[in-house]
């Protein structure tokens, strides 16, 4: 998108405050570059899992604090890992799990037709599957609870 766009459309979406800034305007999210991804659950709800160990313990012991992956954590890590699977162009470097976000280093090892942001939608529609199916949701494709929506 180039900044005239971006501008345009800025008051549609309103003011943004300088530390909401998500995307870098004159960037091409296509390009064969390294990106580091963040990616936080609403209202910061530990749903991926919890930290557990003693702090003063050293790896690689046991008690060393790790996090403990709940079952929507352990969907949402198998649906980043797989990512290489429906985009080949895109490798998951690293992925750090922690109770309310994660972080991913991203590989765009060639030129994408689509930018990054399509590939993170698709990311982020099947986390929200995991998360209704984990949830127990009778439709599977929205939040109401109802088969009828």
């Amino acid at each position: 998108m180039d900044k005239a766009t971006f501008e345009s459309q800025k008051a549609f979406a309103g003011e943004k405050k300088p530390s909401m800034q998500r995307r870098c305007v004159d960037n091409d999210y296509t390009a064969r570059r390294m990106y580091m991804v963040t990616m936080v659950t609403e209202e910061r709800k530990p749903l991926f899992g919890k930290v557990v160990g003693r702090s003063e313990a050293i790896e690689p012991s046991a008690e060393a604090p790790h996090i403990e992956l709940s079952p929507l954590g352990k969907a949402v890590k198998q649906i980043w890992q797989t990512i290489g699977s429906h985009h080949p162009e895109v490798k998951v470097v690293a992925l750090q799990m922690m109770p309310d976000h994660l972080h991913a280093i991203l590989f765009v090892t060639e030129k994408m037709e689509k930018p990054l942001g399509k590939v993170l939608l698709g990311v982020k529609q099947a986390c929200n599957q995991a998360f209704r199916e984990a949830r127990g949701d009778a439709c599977g494709v929205c939040c109401c609870g109802t088969a009828t929506c």
